[in-house]
């Protein structure tokens, strides 16, 4: 394979005793788009930062163009070429398009602004002047911004990490066709991240696998290997599970009536007449993409949001004018979208946060009792196969997957008869997202109504008995995941009418 563009030699990093990246090798060709896979942990965005200048390895040579280069900061890395496009949004919200195009001292189209905007908006198919403020944009609007933010910087080298997270399926296909002209009409050099091996099928020419920390496998035609090959690279061989909906379904636990909501802040209508229930023993689906609403409603039914129209119903009790404390007492569990920072509280122990929703069951009279919060958390440890080592660690310390079963654990422990579950894998490897899977299929069977919201329609059609497609706070379509179509789901999703 010619055009090495960028060469990695026995990169390492560490922090403290965990190796992040264990001599790690690298290539990059001009002009291709490369998949980077790996499980949690296993060193891909460590790698990312070394070569965006965010992380300094210990040891180890980068050459760029057969050149040897010191990426010391993010700056050098921009001189160099190389930008990268992050999970979270860092435009500017109150600026132009164009005044978020033009930030950088690395422009290179401030001169012929207007034409190059016309070019790059053609290749994207951004629908939207260059003098459109960002927070007037959609989500999917904003990271095709973030991304033509490294064309206008002269990035040859574009590291884009799970660029497709917030897009729907007709966005997703738009991104490849852009991607594939930027490699080929400007030789773009593009690494996407991604946990999704269909997007890795699809997007890309070459792969590369890492795990532990090592690189296990580069320079892979795409086409040349297969997903179990793939999965087996990262982690081993995976059992596929088939999820069997035939459990019993029982009575109405949740009711969702008539609800209307107006952003206090922005005053602008997030969600219009959301009418459903979900019986006992069902899971019903929300797909959308991120930002219509989501957030807003699931606030509402778990009662952090007080202020809106509508009822909400639990058990036959209706709930609508209580707060969280009262859905709890009726057996209603909440596990939040971010889960570092809602679910969980950062720069706390793990065993704190293993009591927040109960710590009343380790109570000694008007104390703490450490024995007791001691043998709450083991048991949440053995009951949901948590791996915490040290529980006085800051939480931060598990890895995303643990988080996420310790988050699920203290919510579920109690057998809850309703379960809101938001993104509930977002970001998890294939390992920790069957473990979720199976903690959610297990409450079902116990008879929990569960209400999970997702932006993964594989997660959504392997899990739900029912889907909802909401879009700009309306429930726009209703399918059953049995017959449904993943291409008219993903029309509902971007708004699009039969």
């Amino acid at each position: 394979m010619n055009n090495k563009f960028l060469e990695t030699k026995n990169i390492t990093k560490t922090f403290g005793k965990l190796k992040a990246l264990d001599d790690v090798d690298f290539n990059l060709y001009r002009g291709k788009i490369h998949g980077l896979l790996g499980e949690n942990g296993a060193g891909k965005s460590s790698l990312m930062n070394v070569l965006s200048g965010i992380y300094k390895p210990e040891k180890g040579i980068i050459y760029l163009d057969g050149q040897r280069q010191n990426i010391s900061s993010p700056d050098i890395a921009s001189q160099l070429g190389i930008g990268m496009v992050h999970q979270e949004f860092r435009l500017v919200e109150s600026f132009s398009i164009k005044d978020n195009l033009t930030l950088s001292k690395s422009n290179i189209f401030k001169d012929n602004f207007l034409k190059s905007f016309k070019k790059y908006s053609e290749i994207f198919a951004l629908n939207a002047n260059e003098n459109e403020i960002i927070s007037n944009l959609s989500v999917g609007e904003k990271q095709k911004i973030e991304i033509m933010k490294l064309i206008f910087n002269d990035s040859n080298i574009m590291l884009l990490d799970e660029p497709t997270a917030v897009l729907t399926p007709q966005e997703t296909s738009q991104l490849k066709n852009s991607l594939v002209t930027l490699a080929e009409e400007d030789m773009k050099t593009i690494v996407l991240i991604t946990h999704k091996l269909k997007e890795i099928k699809e997007f890309t020419e070459i792969v590369s696998v890492m795990k532990n920390g090592k690189m296990v496998a580069k320079d892979l035609p795409t086409n040349d290997v297969t997903d179990n090959q793939l999965i087996e690279l990262m982690m081993g061989e995976v059992k596929k599970s088939t999820i069997n909906k035939d459990n019993e379904i029982g009575q109405t636990k949740l009711k969702v009536e008539n609800i209307n909501f107006f952003d206090s802040v922005s005053n602008i209508k997030k969600l219009e007449e959301i009418n459903f229930q979900i019986k006992a023993g069902e899971i019903l689906g929300l797909a959308g993409v991120s930002g219509n609403g989501q957030v807003e409603l699931a606030n509402i039914i778990s009662g952090i949001e007080r202020i809106f129209e509508g009822k909400i119903i639990i058990n036959n009790n209706d709930v609508s004018k209580k707060g969280v404390r009262s859905r709890k007492k009726l057996n209603l569990s909440y596990i939040p979208e971010n889960r570092l920072g809602v679910g969980l509280a950062p720069g706390v122990s793990v065993i704190d946060n293993s009591i927040v929703r109960d710590y009343f069951f380790t109570k000694l009279g008007p104390h703490i009792s450490k024995k007791r919060t001691s043998n709450y958390l083991q048991s949440l440890i053995k009951q949901f196969s948590i791996k915490a080592p040290n529980p006085k660690a800051e939480i931060s310390t598990l890895s995303g997957g643990n988080m996420q079963k310790l988050l699920m654990g203290r919510e579920l422990v109690g057998n809850p008869d309703v379960i809101i579950a938001s993104q509930p894998t977002r970001g998890l490897d294939v390992n920790a997202v069957d473990a979720i899977h199976n903690l959610l299929i297990d409450q079902r069977n116990k008879g929990s109504a569960i209400f999970l919201i997702s932006e993964d329609l594989d997660e959504l059609f392997k899990l739900s008995h029912r889907l909802l497609v909401i879009f700009e706070g309306k429930i726009v379509k209703s399918f059953n995941t049995v017959d449904a179509n993943i291409n008219d789901i993903g029309l509902a999703m971007a708004g699009v009418s039969e």
